[in-house]
């Protein structure tokens, strides 16, 4: 690669131009008045010639190489992930139909993706989607939105055992899947794409990993709300409800752990500092409390199996605080990355 150092000269009032070299215009045949293509990326500018257009890309799985239709079905999702367009599930011999079924179902849990062709020796998969149409952020935001509702849920089945609230947070938990595969694709996506990263909001490369830690971590709390909701049928059904005041501790806790987790995503967005060290403040201390009421519950509860039911429930807690500090360590890290009143960015000299 060939540098050409240039002086920024200004043009007008608020307008900075740089030359071009003059070997490479006249290699590429431009002249005064042609348009060039500016692509950002960073802190860097990409000139190309003639518009950038992306080459379409297609992963063909070979079927007879793979043994398991689980396995086989990751790969598809794998292949979702990295952005290809098409994916072509193929087999010499013919696809076996539990290797179809593995992978119609998993399509069905991919955001975007279609199936255009079944054939006994093919599974032809298209993506739908427009990946410009989805800022990052608005992902994240939704991602939020989902497990706050799917907490909440938990702690309705907890309070009032209504087992239709289970059900109620596993769908949303469906739905919580497919908007985390969006927001990989889309991360890894921007990676590949420097034009597509800023049309989503990415504006480095070293963001792409916050975000995808941040994305994970909402994916994780999902997860565990739904394990709470299960678990809390459990508790009602082993005798919880003759010790009010212990459900009414653990409702405490689920509701002190699910506004944690919203102000941690909402410092993570907003990048208030304020916010990111009050919410990592009253972290420690909900922690603290969980860990003392874990050990009260051996003493208190004699009933083994309650005993080990609360215990769980209170370690999804623990799980869900563990991703409220990963959130607010991104977001401190986005936070010292930005030119601000607090941390001024300068270069070394």
């Amino acid at each position: 690669m060939t540098n050409y150092p240039r002086r920024l000269q200004r043009l007008g009032t608020t307008t900075l131009v740089v030359s071009l070299p003059k070997q490479w215009a006249s290699e590429r045949g431009l002249k005064p008045g042609d348009i060039v293509y500016i692509e950002v990326n960073g802190d860097s500018l990409l000139i190309h010639s003639r518009e950038v257009t992306r080459e379409p890309q297609t992963a063909v799985i070979n079927a007879d190489a793979v043994e398991e239709p689980e396995v086989l079905a990751r790969l598809v999702a794998s292949c979702f992930l990295q952005g290809y367009d098409t994916v072509k599930v193929s087999s010499i011999t013919g696809l076996t139909e539990s290797q179809v079924q593995a992978v119609l179902g998993k399509v069905e849990s991919l955001p975007g993706i279609e199936v255009v062709e079944q054939a006994p020796r093919q599974v032809v998969m298209q993506a739908i989607i427009d990946p410009t149409k989805f800022k990052i952020e608005v992902i994240i935001r939704r991602l939020n939105v989902l497990v706050s509702s799917m907490m909440s849920g938990a702690i309705d089945s907890l309070v009032r055992g209504a087992s239709e609230k289970v059900g109620e947070v596993v769908n949303t938990g469906k739905k919580l899947e497919e908007l985390y595969f969006l927001a990989v694709r889309q991360l890894i996506m921007s990676l590949r794409n420097p034009a597509l990263a800023n049309l989503i909001g990415i504006d480095s490369p070293i963001a792409v990993l916050g975000y995808r830690l941040v994305a994970k971590a909402l994916e994780e709390s999902g997860q565990h709300a739904i394990a709470l909701a299960k678990e809390s049928l459990q508790i009602r059904h082993k005798g919880a409800l003759s010790k009010k005041g212990l459900v009414n501790r653990l409702v405490s806790f689920a509701e002190d752990v699910q506004n944690l987790f919203t102000n941690s995503v909402n410092a993570f967005l907003t990048l208030d500092l304020k916010t990111i060290n009050s919410t990592l403040d009253a972290l420690e201390g909900t922690m603290e409390n969980i860990e003392m009421t874990e050990r009260e519950l051996i003493e208190e509860v004699e009933d083994s199996e309650l005993s080990l039911s609360l215990r769980i429930s209170l370690m999804h807690f623990s799980a869900i605080l563990d991703a409220v500090k990963i959130i607010l360590e991104v977001a401190l890290n986005k936070f010292v990355r930005m030119n601000t009143n607090v941390v001024q960015i300068a270069n070394t000299p």
